[in-house]
């Protein structure tokens, strides 16, 4: 599914990529919610912030509010579609207190801004029913317990409850007006969404607040407390209503609330992928904003016109002898109680993938031959060329996935030695591995004949006069490793362990595309594929990505063939080498 990205930070993977739970491919895998803990005590840490600024009347406070609002939002739609796949990922259970939190906390902010220009005992009244349903939220997220291993992990709400307790005791510093007011905390709610209507009156009698709507009348009786009132309703039918409220013989003002529509949303991938000849299915699902499955919807697919299942899903299959990459539309016009959705899907048909590999040595006497042989997959005869540093030389032909030619260097240097294939229309091009091959001129033997008979004559000094056993000075092996550096370079250095645990692994691998690509960790696995569609290494990527959801979010434990492919890919995403 293609949204806007709206955020600075999301869960890696779903968020991060940086997994919500980690574990290894094993038959019980462990759970493992760090990532996920980390990432929603940062939640926290803006929930403070935003509660922070609005106390000192700045509207950035507001603002950050609306952000994470909007990433929340983004998260859930995200584990709606894993959940859609068959994977059940931990954050379902997390994210919910967390979002209606962070609507309450939208709602917050507007009302104490609307404070500050105007004190009245109705917005007072909105505020502290506010706070109250937030407190309870923070009861929802002091109860959930995520594990590391056998470890609990517990949200620390502590620094939210005491600004909720500071805003609370700056409004409840207003004296009761006397005045009979009401107010409403979203004049525009959808369809089913809970809302807060209150307001201040003359004392603390019971006060009746009266819903109104053509032949619909419904009243609510709250009792206030210090001339405030405050009360929960949710709409259950489209339409513009009257609301106010009544106390003995006195009136309130009058506000209209327009009930609007449920929006709705199509869980749908990015990019569907498959190899020319082979058939390919665009299969989603058409939800509601609560994540209710639309079923029997008619929906338009490309230019066919279709209809949801009971549990919304639709699909169509495609099919192409050749490679092409399209766009599909989707289209959901809406119904009586639902808003309209549109999304635009890619189709690509991809030319099968090659793989070269080349040998050869890396150092000869000028005049010798350098002998190279290499292997190419699929073991298929493909016609290659030979580059010598960068220029092409001369043709050879594969057969049966391998080859080999020979090259006699006519002068001392360094030579950089690679072999391609152009492509075709089934096959991709590919660029083999480079072998740098040092060509030194003939040795005069004269020089080394003389050094070895006077290194003779001292070792057999030293020992006639000295008189000991020969002793070998034990030194620091200089072990040669490599690095894998961005661009596909190997270069002398430390060596990287790739860690065996496929959530650390996946980090590793997010750590890397952002120092070669900027990619931020704070991104979703789905969205990082979206980037890098057009990444020459993408197919091992998408490999990676649907091998980690299956063992972190799925908890499926991989097979030894998954696994071996698993860190086959990291390996060559890590040093920049495509595979096959």
């Amino acid at each position: 599914m293609r949204r806007a990205l709206l955020l600075i930070i999301t869960l890696i993977l779903i968020v991060g990529s940086v997994p919500l739970a980690s574990g290894k491919a094993v038959e019980e895998p462990t759970q493992r919610d760090v990532f996920l803990y980390e990432y929603f005590s940062k939640i926290i840490l803006r929930f403070e912030d935003s509660l922070k600024y609005v106390l000192v009347n700045e509207s950035y406070g507001l603002t950050l509010a609306n952000t994470t609002l909007n990433e929340l939002e983004l998260i859930h739609l995200e584990a709606l579609y894993y959940q859609e796949k068959g994977v059940n990922p931990t954050v379902m259970k997390v994210i919910q207190p967390f979002y209606e939190f962070s609507r309450e906390l939208m709602i917050l902010n507007e009302l104490i801004l609307e404070f500050r220009k105007n004190p009245t005992p109705a917005v007072t009244a909105g505020i502290r029913g506010t706070v109250l349903n937030m407190e309870s939220l923070l009861d929802e997220i002091d109860s959930l317990e995520l594990m590391n291993g056998t470890e609990i992990l517990k949200f620390n709400t502590e620094k939210v409850r005491k600004y909720l307790g500071e805003i609370d005791k700056l409004v409840s510093r207003t004296p009761p007006s006397g005045k009979f007011e009401i107010g409403i905390s979203d004049s525009e709610p959808m369809l089913y969404q809970s809302v807060t209507i209150f307001g201040s009156c003359p004392g603390n009698e019971t006060v009746t607040v009266v819903i109104t709507k053509g032949n619909f009348t419904s009243f609510l009786i709250v009792t206030p407390q210090n001339g405030l009132f405050a009360t929960m309703y949710r709409f259950r039918e489209l339409g513009t209503y009257t609301v106010y409220a009544t106390q003995g013989g006195l009136r309130s003002n009058t506000i209209n609330v327009t009930v609007r529509k449920i929006p709705s949303v199509f869980l749908v991938e990015n990019v569907y992928s498959a190899f020319l000849n082979q058939s390919l299915t665009v299969s989603g699902k058409l939800i509601d904003y609560y994540g209710n499955p639309l079923g029997e919807r008619e929906i338009t697919v490309g230019d066919e016109t279709l209809v949801t299942g009971p549990d919304g899903g639709f699909a169509k299959s495609y099919h192409s002898s050749e490679a092409v990459t399209f766009q599909v539309p989707l289209e959901f016009a809406g119904d009586g109680t639902h808003t309209g959705t549109s999304e635009i899907v890619t189709v690509e048909f991809r030319r099968f993938p090659v793989a070269i590999t080349l040998n050869g040595p890396e150092r000869i006497t000028l005049g010798e031959k350098a002998a190279f042989t290499g292997r190419v997959k699929p073991n298929m005869t493909f016609p290659l060329i030979v580059y010598v540093n960068d220029t092409p030389q001369f043709n050879i032909t594969a057969e049966n996935g391998t080859f080999s030619f020979a090259l006699e260097p006519q002068s001392p240097g360094r030579l950089k030695v690679y072999v391609a294939f152009a492509g075709s229309e089934v096959y991709e091009g590919a660029t083999s591995n480079v072998v740098l091959l040092t060509v030194v001129p003939p040795e005069n033997m004269l020089p080394r004949y003389i050094a070895i008979v006077v290194l003779a004559m001292l070792l057999a000094a030293g020992i006639l006069t000295r008189r000991k056993k020969d002793q070998t000075t034990p030194q620091a092996s200089q072990k040669t490793v490599f690095k894998y550096a961005a661009g596909g370079n190997e270069t002398s250095g430390e060596f990287l362990e790739i860690p065996e645990d496929i959530g650390e692994a996946y980090k590793l691998l997010r750590e890397r595309l952002r120092e070669m690509f900027g990619i931020s960790e704070s991104l979703t696995p789905r969205e990082v594929l979206r980037i890098l569609r057009d990444w020459e290494l993408y197919p091992d990527l998408e490999a990676v990505t649907k091998l980690h959801e299956k063992a972190v979010y799925g908890e499926i434990p991989l097979s030894g063939e998954e696994l071996t492919e698993f860190r086959a890919s990291i390996e060559r995403l890590l040093r920049g080498e495509r595979g096959e």
